[in-house]
């Protein structure tokens, strides 16, 4: 069960090349925040500059205390400097972090909106194919995995390379024998890092795998809880759950075996190189073939020039889980756009000669989508669609409604040019114009956690109050609203928590209604209300049909009596339209959709 999961809900992991192409996109990601790295870069190199000043001035000063006899106040000229040079790159460690940190936030926040973006292009389709838990696990865990990419790897990577070279500048006219030493044993540490990294790095991605079956398997079981109690089936299913979080647990304690090895085998390398230098160095101090200033600075240079390598090394961590968050990342970036054969344009022809209101007709021509691995979804659609009066779309499940629905919603764009508004065409480029001019309301709306008046002024933020009013007097929901101690400003829980059904479906419509777009979708708008309420609803969405389009997904027959028409949906087909008691009468799918409905109404 768990490799079915992980196929259907992770990416392959990258080989080799694509690594290298994994860690250019990277690259690419840091122009948002690149005056900000290269700054936070400078500052820590010129920090270490002012360390190599400050190891040189204290070498001077002890020397000159020892062998020349100096007093305190006869070094005070170099020990002033000194501690001035020790504030200076107190305060420039501790800008660079800052600025690096900085840094990965800009290009965290940009990655997160580029990611959203290419989503809404993608469509809800998209989501659902590869499972929400890994697309929320690609959206935080990921995108946050890049943080210490940029603001320890990155750095790192360039300190590890600027620093070392600027002391081997400054050693080799000093002292060539102990420049040689450095540069024979600075190879050791990056080649133990390539070494282990193959091996790190295939569990690292193994790890990121089962965090993406993680996500989805738990996100998927906290939102079917209910249904999972109800079938007495949360003790199994905890069972897989804990089941997914041991491999994950494992695949974690793999990665850090390997990253706590590998740091001790660094600290290890570094240590015997120093020591190495701390030898040769005082055999020659010894024998009296190096004077003690030299020495004594290449001795408090050593430990810094092997410290950018150990660094990156246990940056080294950083550096894998960006490569693997980063091919999640890209998988959605590249994900290619549905598109169709007009296409063409980049500008909607719609937006340019259409104003909102200005829609007089909607048809539909030839529609076919099928999802994919599947043989459902709707086949030879054709529909011709008025610019107002209510239009109700009936048939049993998975007759192809919902399908229908998101098609004419622009969830499913590849399909999109066989819509036409006003007999044009629609492309891919329209799909915002549609959306823009058509107001949703799905069968579970969703609430969001903030005030009552923010929800459902989510469709036309510029609303006034009195707009926000109307829209919650037409949905049935004022009344309710107005006996709360903040009315309109009440804070309302994730997903509507604390609300009941009904109010949380007369919130989602008075958000439909505030938009007054010219056409409404509605998913059976009165499944969760009283008869009282139900009517009143009724009688809104009635009124709101006199001057709009509304289309319908019924499911009680009886709420479709006074519909203009009615398309009945069978097989993914349209199977018969017309009014209520045209199609009663025929001895159709209508007719038994009916017969159906009645006698499930006598066996309640």
């Amino acid at each position: 069960m768990m490799l079915t999961t992980q196929k259907m809900t992770t990416n392959p992991r990258p080989d080799r090349a694509q690594q290298q192409s994994l860690r250019a996109f990277l690259k690419r990601q840091s122009k948002p925040a690149a005056v900000w790295l290269k700054l936070s870069i400078a500052l820590g190199t010129f920090n270490a500059l002012l360390m190599i000043a400050g190891a040189y001035l204290l070498a001077q000063a002890i020397h000159n205390v020892m062998f020349e006899g100096n007093n305190l106040a006869q070094v005070t000229h170099l020990l002033w400097p000194l501690a001035g040079i020790i504030l200076l790159r107190a305060v420039f460690l501790a800008l660079s972090e800052r600025l690096s940190a900085f840094a990965a936030l800009k290009i965290k926040s940009a990655m997160r909106q580029t990611l959203l973006h290419k989503l809404s292009l993608l469509g809800p389709s998209y989501i659902e194919q590869h499972g929400q838990g890994a697309t929320l696990n690609t959206l935080h865990n990921g995108v946050e995995a890049l943080h210490d990419y940029y603001a320890k790897y990155l750095p790192g990577v360039a300190y590890s390379a600027l620093i070392p070279l600027a002391i081997l500048v400054v050693i080799f006219p000093t002292d060539y024998k102990a420049g040689l030493i450095f540069l024979l044993t600075a190879p050791l540490i990056p080649f133990f890092m390539i070494l282990v990294g193959s091996k790190a790095e295939a569990l690292n991605q193994k790890r990121w795998k089962q965090l993406a079956v993680l996500g989805n398997y738990f996100f998927d079981r906290v939102q079917g809880l209910t249904q999972l109690k109800l079938f007495n089936a949360t003790r199994t299913e905890l069972k897989q759950i804990a089941k997914i979080s041991d491999d994950f647990r494992h695949a974690t304690l793999d990665v850090l075996k390997i990253a706590f090895l590998s740091s001790f085998a660094l600290e290890f390398l570094a240590t015997i190189s120093v020591a190495l230098v701390a030898v040769i160095i005082g055999f020659r101090l010894f024998f009296g073939t190096l004077d003690f200033a030299t020495g004594f600075v290449v001795l408090l240079l050593a430990p810094e020039f092997y410290l950018p390598l150990r660094q990156l090394g246990s940056h080294y961590h950083a550096r894998l889980q960006g490569i693997s968050a980063a091919a999640d990342i890209v998988a959605i970036l590249n994900a290619p756009l549905p598109s169709d054969e007009n296409a063409s344009g980049t500008t909607s022809t719609l937006e340019n000669n259409l104003t909102l209101n200005a829609i007089n007709s909607i048809s539909i021509t030839d529609l076919n989508f099928i999802y994919p691995d599947s043989n459902e979804g709707i086949k030879n659609i054709d529909l011709t669609l008025p610019n107002k009066g209510l239009i109700a779309v009936v048939g049993s499940s998975g007759s192809g409604k919902s399908t229908l629905f998101d098609c004419l919603l622009g969830f499913h764009p590849e399909v999109i040019n066989h819509l036409s508004i006003n007999e044009q065409s629609l492309s891919t480029s329209d799909i915002t114009y549609l959306q823009n001019n058509i107001a949703w309301i799905p069968q579970k709306a969703t609430l969001f956690y903030d005030t009552i008046a923010a929800n459902i002024k989510l469709a036309k933020p510029t609303a006034t109050q009195q707009e926000l009013e109307h829209a919650a007097k037409q949905a049935g929901v004022l009344e309710f609203i107005n006996t709360l101690p903040d009315g309109f400003n009440t804070q309302i829980g994730e997903q509507g928590e604390g609300l009941s059904g009904g109010q949380k479906q007369r919130i989602a419509l008075a958000r439909a209604f505030i938009k007054q777009a010219p056409v409404l979708v509605l998913d059976e708008p009165t499944a969760h209300l009283d008869s009282q309420t139900e009517q009143l609803i009724q009688d809104a969405i009635n009124e709101y049909a006199k001057n709009n389009l509304v289309l319908v997904i019924a499911h009680r027959l009886n709420t479709v009596k006074h519909a203009s028409n009615i398309v009945v949906m069978h097989d993914g087909k349209i199977a018969e339209q017309g009014h209520f008691e045209k199609l009663a009468a025929q001895n159709g799918v209508f007719a038994n959709l009916l017969k159906t409905a009645k006698q499930g109404v006598a066996h309640a």
